[in-house]
Order: C-alpha cells, then sequence, then structure tokens
C-alpha cells in the first residue's frame, strides 16, 4: 500500500494544488455581495456593478474549470489504484484461496474493497479531505469580518463537529457488523446458487431461505439502529445549521444598528461561514462511504504488507522426480498428514489407496504445492518446490481434482489452461485423454463454449476435458485424484490408455484410485490409513499383501460369525432348557 501512495503522490499534490484554489475562489460569492451592499447600493454605480459581476462570473467559470481538473484526478487516482492493486490482489487470492482455512467471502471481499477504493477517490467524500485544512482560514477571515461573527462561526463549528463525531461512535461498530455479516450473506447464497441443484431436488430450499432471511435481518437491524441514530443527529445537525444561520444574520443585524459594520459583512460572514462548515456537512453525509473505504484500506494493507517469499532462482526445466520429506498437515487443529515420506523417480506411476478420509486427496493437493505442509518439504528434482515460482512450474504439472471445474469460456481456451490456444496441443491432449471425438460431437468442436463452470456439459464430459487440460503441454508430473468417479464405461477404457501413454512418456504419475483395470497397470501402489503410509512398494507386492490381508480378514470374519452364532443359540436356549448350559462343561458347542 505504501508503495501505490507513493506512486500516486502526483495525482493527490496536484489535486491538493487546485483544492487551494478552488477554496479560494469558493470565497467569490461572498466577496461579491460585500461589494454589491457596501459598494453598489449604498453609491448606486452600475459600472461597479457590472464590473464585479463580470469578475465574479469570470471567478466561477475558472472555479469550476478547477473542480473538473482536481475530479479528474482523483478519478485518475482511483484507476491507477485499480490498475496497481486489483492483480495483485487476485494473485494473492487464488494463492490463499486453495488453503483449508480460506475464506471465500472475505477473497471475493479484497476485490470488492479494491472497488470500493476505487469509487472513494472518484466520488465525492474524497473532497471533504482537501477541504478540510482551509476550514481555519474561513474561520479567521470571519473573525476578520468582526470577532463576534467570528465566535458565533466557530462555537456553531465546534458543535456540528461534536454532532460528526457522535455519529461516529453511534453508527462505527454497528454499520462494521453489518459489513462482516453481509460478507457471510452473500457467502451463503453463492453456496446456493452454486448448488441450486441438490437445494431445489431435496426440498431445501426453505431452509436456505429460512437461515438466509436470519442473517438478512439482522443486518437489516443493525443498518436500521444505525440509520436511525445517524438520522436523529443529522435531523439536530441541520437545525442547528439554520439556527446557526439566524444567529450569525442577528449578530451581524445587531452590529449594523449599532454601526459596528455593515450588512455586506453580515451576508459576507454567513456565506464564509456556510462555506467553512461545508466539509463537516459533507463527511457526515458520505460517511457510510468513508467508513467502508476505511475498512477496506486496513484489510488490503493486511493482505498486502504480509510477508511473501522471495522471488526464486529460475531453476532447470523439471525431469519429474519427487520426493516427499516427512510431510506433516493439520487443519483445524486436527492433524490429517501424519509423517509421509517417500521417493518416486521421474517416470514412475504410483496409486494412493485408502478407505475415506484417510488424507489421499490432502497429500495430492501437498504433492503440488497448492497446501503448504505443517512440516516438511516437497521435492521436484531435488529442489524444494516451495521455492519454485508456481508460474513457471505450472506448465510442468498437471492436476484432475476431485470435484472438476471449468471457466466460462470455450472447449479448446479450458484445455489450453485459458492461455494461448495452440492448436496441435490441444488436439494432443484431448486425443491423450481420449475425449477428442467427444468434443467433435459437440455443436461446435473445440469452439464450443461451456458456460459458467462447464454447465453446458455433464459431469462426465466435465472430467474428461478436465483430463485433458491436466495432460496440456504433456507436464512432467501429473496428480489425477479420483479421476473415473464420473467416468462411463467408456471414460474408463480411455483413462486406462492415457496412463499407459503416460507411463510410455516416462511422465511421474499420482493417481488416487481403487479401480482394478488402473491399479493393474501402475508401477507401485501406496496405501494411506488415517494420514499414514499402511502399505507402499511395487504393485504385484502390495498386491500380494493386500490379498493375504483380506485373507486374514475373511478367516477372522468366519470366526467371529461363527462365534457370535454360538453365543446367540446359547442365550436363545438358556431360558428353555437350563439343563443345555451343563453340557460341555459351560461352553458354546462350537467353540
Amino acid at each position: 500500500m505504501q508503495d501505490f501512495l507513493r506512486s500516486c503522490r502526483y495525482f493527490f499534490g496536484y489535486a491538493f494544488f487546485f483544492s487551494m484554489f478552488v477554496n479560494i475562489l469558493q470565497l467569490t460569492f461572498s466577496i461579491y455581495m460585500l461589494q454589491v451592499y457596501d459598494k453598489v447600493l449604498t453609491s448606486y454605480n452600475l459600472s461597479t456593478l457590472a464590473v464585479i459581476t463580470i469578475a465574479a462570473v469570470i471567478a466561477l467559470v475558472v472555479m469550476a474549470l478547477l473542480e473538473w481538473i482536481r475530479s479528474r484526478l482523483l478519478v485518475r487516482a482511483g484507476i491507477e489504484f485499480d490498475h496497481m492493486l486489483s492483480r495483485d490482489v487476485l494473485k494473492l487470492n487464488l494463492q490463499n484461496a486453495g488453503a483449508p482455512a480460506g475464506k471465500p467471502a472475505e477473497q471475493n471481499g479484497n476485490l470488492r474493497d479494491v472497488q470500493s477504493l476505487r469509487n472513494f477517490l472518484g466520488g465525492n467524500a474524497v473532497f471533504a479531505f482537501f477541504d478540510v485544512p482551509w476550514m481555519p482560514i474561513y474561520f479567521a477571515l470571519i473573525f476578520i469580518l468582526h470577532p463576534s461573527l467570528g465566535m458565533v462561526a466557530v462555537g456553531g463549528g465546534l458543535l456540528v463537529l461534536i454532532l460528526g463525531v457522535l455519529t461516529e461512535r453511534l453508527t462505527r461498530k454497528r454499520l462494521e457488523a453489518a459489513s462482516h455479516l453481509n460478507a457471510h450473506s452473500f457467502n451463503l447464497t453463492g453456496a446456493a446458487m452454486r448448488n441450486a441443484s441438490i437445494v431445489r431436488s431435496m426440498g431445501m430450499i426453505g431452509n436456505v431461505t429460512a437461515r438466509w432471511g436470519k442473517v438478512n435481518d439482522l443486518i437489516i437491524r443493525l443498518q436500521t439502529r444505525a440509520s436511525r441514530s445517524a438520522g436523529l443527529i443529522h435531523a439536530v445537525s441541520k437545525s442547528l445549521r439554520v439556527g446557526l444561520q439566524v444567529l450569525i444574520y442577528a449578530v451581524g443585524a445587531y452590529l449594523t444598528v449599532m454601526h459596528e459594520s455593515t450588512a455586506g459583512v453580515m451576508i459576507a460572514a454567513s456565506i464564509v461561514m456556510g462555506r467553512a462548515l461545508a466539509p463537516i456537512d459533507q463527511a457526515m453525509a458520505t460517511y457510510k462511504q468513508s467508513l467502508e473505504a476505511r475498512g477496506a484500506y486496513g484489510r488490503l494493507k493486511t493482505l498486502l504488507d504480509a510477508p511473501r517469499p522471495l522471488p526464486a532462482m529460475d531453476l532447470p526445466e523439471p525431469q519429474g522426480e519427487l520426493t516427499a520429506e516427512n510431510l506433516y498437515f493439520a487443519a483445524g487443529g486436527r492433524p490429517i498428514i501424519k509423517g509421509i515420506s517417500f521417493r518416486m523417480p521421474a517416470g514412475q506411476s504410483l496409486a494412493i489407496i485408502g478407505p475415506s478420509a484417510a488424507g489421499k486427496s490432502t497429500l495430492c493437493k501437498l504433492l503440488l504445492n497448492i497446501w503448504e505442509p505443517t512440516s516438511g518439504k516437497v521435492r521436484i528434482d531435488r529442489a524444494d518446490m516451495a521455492s519454485w515460482d508456481s508460474e513457471k512450474l505450472g506448465p510442468f504439472l498437471g492436476y484432475l481434482p476431485q470435484d472438476v471445474e471449468l471457466f466460462s469460456g470455450s472447449v479448446a481456451e479450458n484445455i489450453a489452461r485459458l492461455g494461448e490456444v495452440d492448436s496441435a496441443k490441444v488436439i494432443k491432449a484431448a486425443r491423450m485423454a481420449g475425449v477428442h471425438e467427444m468434443i467433435l460431437a459437440l455443436p461446435k468442436g473445440y469452439d464450443t463454449q461451456i458456460g459458467d463452470q462447464g454447465a453446458a456439459l455433464s459431469g462426465g464430459q466435465r472430467q474428461r476435458i478436465g483430463l485433458a487440460r491436466a495432460l496440456y503441454g504433456d507436464p512432467r508430473v501429473i496428480v489425477l485424484d479420483e479421476p473415473n468417479s464420473n467416468l462411463d464405461e467408456e471414460g474408463e477404457a480411455s483413462l486406462a490408455q492415457a496412463v499407459l501413454h503416460l507411463k510410455q512418456q516416462r511422465t511421474t504419475l499420482i493417481l488416487v484410485t481403487h479401480k482394478p483395470n488402473i491399479l493393474s497397470i501402475v508401477d507401485n501402489i501406496m496405501m494411506v490409513q488415517d494420514g499414514q503410509i499402511a502399505l507402499c512398494g511395487a504393485r504385484q507386492e502390495v498386491l500380494a499383501k493386500l490379498a493375504e490381508l483380506q485373507k486374514q480378514q475373511r478367516e477372522e470374519a468366519a470366526k467371529a460369525r461363527l462365534l457370535r452364532e454360538a453365543l446367540e443359540r446359547r442365550k436363545a436356549a438358556s431360558p428353555e432348557n437350563p439343563d443345555e448350559l451343563q453340557s460341555g462343561d459351560g461352553e458354546p458347542e462350537h467353540a
């Protein structure tokens, strides 16, 4: 943020410079009225009236021109602010969005904060900050006209300022709380819209709207209380302003009657006092916008001033050797990955198996540096993956998550990872994924627009296009998390062919799968249980151990079943045939 402020000193400096002349020219009307009452009306000199009128018109035209220039400067500062920060904010949001502790509402709010500050800089609220330094000069001018009028103006100014501070104290916390709840409401409605099919099919519309309604009602209550307090103070302030005008006219008239002043001075003092109090009135009128801008500035400052990793040194293109060193990962105080270590030579393939919630998907995210491990390291070609520039390493990595989401755009743009579409590479990736024929069957082939999040495609089509995206550009390391969860028989056959092709290309491949047709063609298998490696080794070795374990489990299950049946027979026989309990020394018949 400091860099932005330094780069925008040009705009703010010139805006302040022009504000000086604008505020001087704001005195045009008061000086004009002073001359009219004290010179023209007493001398009946029309030439004097003509001269001062022309001078006043010229001054007002110049003031309007300077106001326009000042406004343009501040609008330009807002645009510069957006250009400087919006891309950085989006990059930081994307880097933080995948973290388990990430808060989507806040991350989306960061971009809204940029927009809020840009609008603030280009709006009327910011003018008050440039006009406030001139308030003492206006009050001093009223003192020069007459000390009594000056005391009335200063006293009134203090009262208006106190009311402004009171407004801030009574409304700030409520408006901030409403702003936080607004973010929560936005997140809730966004989740509901993303899952609209689930909400509609399972009769959840009433529950969702009821939950949203509770949050919205609380927001309305907070905003209503803040508006009620602000409205009361605004009404008092408005009455006070009128009362001050009456009082300054009364004092001015008294001084005129006592021959201590003139009618022109009375009129001029009233106009100057109105101008002196204008920044306070403007600040109160735009207080909500100023409060939002202040909160936005604080949040952006926290985001942008947070420590960032130093720029990474350029490294040679990775070959695909992957190493995990004692990986630990915890989220919400709960350990998920517990000391996983392994090494994969370049070109090897590994299938990860295990029960649900064992940590398989988390491990995939750690291996691609999507999530940062609590401790331990992931290395690619012996270099810590965290030390790589993600933009430079990304083209050498491929990833297919469990929940595939596509971007609004064409099929080709999605496969090309939203970059420049290289037709040859796109078609090659599609053929490897076995999706080329399916894409050609779409209305416009590779140019078909798939809609937001791929809404125009089925789940299986999205997954297969997501696979092509992961294969685009011949990456050296590919991680596929449950790649066949939405595939039909044809899709699974295409996936198996893609795996074989990747093995021939010597691509390092990691898959989370339990499909026998995939397990039969990988080099190694790792079984993860409770965040730890239960089994890991060559395919045949692990499959043999799994078969042995399954045999032992079946035998133990059979023994347990026989024992349970014997106990049930014994329990069933005990009330009717108590003598049976004595046979066999009380042991079950099949024990």
